[in-house]
């Protein structure tokens, strides 16, 4: 599944809230631990990771549960180099894999 995404803000930075059904069929479910990839001048990647320090949190919407990856500008996370708030970023979601990519145009 591909869509594209706005940065959002928190308090001034940026931010990319992740929530989706087919985060479940990637392998995302709510408690997953993940780790978080630099994977170069425009793409971040979140794998499946038993031995992360970060987890899948988890969101009712509707009465149903989906799994959220909220992700905020750290030092250890860059969103800016994926745009700055208001910009859009491309979400692929895939099996194993999700990928973040600043959009092209």
């Amino acid at each position: 599944m591909i869509q594209k995404q706005k940065i959002g803000a928190s308090k001034g930075l940026g931010r990319i809230c992740l929530w989706n059904r087919k985060m479940i069929e990637a392998g995302f479910p709510i408690g997953q631990r993940i780790t978080i990839y630099d994977a170069g001048a425009d793409l971040i990647i979140i794998k499946p990771d038993d031995g992360g320090k970060r987890k899948v949190s988890g969101v009712m919407n509707h009465g149903k549960q989906l799994p959220v990856i909220d992700l905020k500008q750290t030092k250890a996370v860059n969103i800016a180099k994926l745009g700055g708030i208001g910009d859009m970023v491309l979400v692929e979601i895939s099996f194993g894999e999700i990928t973040l990519a600043k959009c092209k145009s």
